[in-house]
């Protein structure tokens, strides 16, 4: 079976190379499909850097379309596509550690009625957009770290650091909070909200990271906590699942005792069968990394390990 998607993955990526040369109004939308479905495959296979090429080339047809006069840019697949476009593209941020190749200046945003948009965030983010986007700001961040050279450098840092923890605490005030974002977007699904408190601890988890480095005190044991409070009380097999892998990443890099490391295990082996794609195995095999070199080492940075050992591992 593998063999076989291999090919056909082959096949389709020679298409599209023979395609995007000669890309027009009539073909860029289907050249835009192939990019971010090829995207899709090597970010959900886990051991390949390719998406990188493939969210290069999709801004571009997005730049292109952008451009053409006579393209529908209203159109609501359009819209589904730059929606997708911009999640796999912050996706990525936690390998890159940059901000993300497509913003307002790659495609102006477009107005959209609110049922359309709940649904397709609902299809693409699983939470609230409005959360998972705060990747970005958090990633940015950390791609400045190498700026810390001085006390003035140091101060500027964690005053942006600041601006960050601040746009956290405060991501859902247009909604009147936590709940009523979380209604907005399915009002009857409970998983939604564990899966939401459990991303926004994790992004609160790796802030303290960039900032204060690796060490496991109480803060930590806090955040990990909470991240595995809500992900057990999301049901094996739900649809909410893939939300839960760059918590329990951020969780399994930093928990402390032998049940969190137990309650990690346990659930990634689950979204091994349940979602079935390799960058859930990729990123299990991450944690077991660093808990293994835990034995002999008092501070282990899990983000070195996926930057130098695991290149083609994006945890979203």
């Amino acid at each position: 079976m593998r063999d076989r998607a291999l090919l056909h993955k082959g096949h389709a990526t020679q298409s599209l190379a023979n395609l995007l040369p000669h890309v027009d109004s009539n073909s860029v939308d289907i050249a835009l499909v192939a990019c971010l479905l090829l995207c899709m495959s090597e970010l959900f296979d886990g051991t390949s850097a390719g998406w990188k090429l493939h969210l290069q080339g999709a801004k571009r047809l997005l730049s292109t379309l952008e451009t053409q006069k006579s393209a529908n840019l209203s159109s609501g697949h359009f819209k589904f596509f730059v929606k997708l476009a911009r999640f796999l593209d912050s996706a990525a941020t936690t390998s890159t550690c940059k901000p993300p190749l497509i913003d307002d200046s790659t495609v102006k945003a477009l107005p959209e009625s609110t049922e359309n948009s709940s649904a397709d965030d609902a299809a693409i983010y699983g939470i609230p957009k409005e959360l998972f986007h705060m990747v970005d700001r958090v990633n940015n961040l950390a791609s400045k770290r190498g700026t810390r050279v001085d006390e003035i450098s140091e101060a500027l840092f964690r005053q942006e650091a600041e601006r960050v923890q601040g746009l956290l605490d405060s991501w859902a005030y247009d909604y009147g909070g936590l709940t009523g974002a979380v209604i907005s977007l399915s009002p009857e699904n409970d998983d939604v909200l564990h899966a939401t408190i459990a991303y926004e601890w994790a992004l609160r988890l790796r802030l303290h990271q960039i900032t204060e480095g690796y060490s496991t005190d109480e803060k930590v044991f806090d955040c990990v906590q909470h991240i595995l409070d809500s992900a057990q009380k999301i049901r094996y097999g739900s649809s909410l699942e893939p939300c839960l892998l760059f918590p329990l990443v951020m969780a399994g890099g930093a928990c402390s005792t032998l049940e969190q490391r137990i309650v990690v295990q346990d659930r990634l082996m689950v979204m091994e069968r349940t979602c079935g794609f390799g960058y859930i195995h990729q990123s299990r095999e991450l944690v077991e990394t660093v808990w293994k070199r835990r034995e002999t080492e008092s501070m282990v940075n899990w983000a070195r390990i996926r930057y130098e050992e695991m290149g083609g591992l994006a945890l979203y």
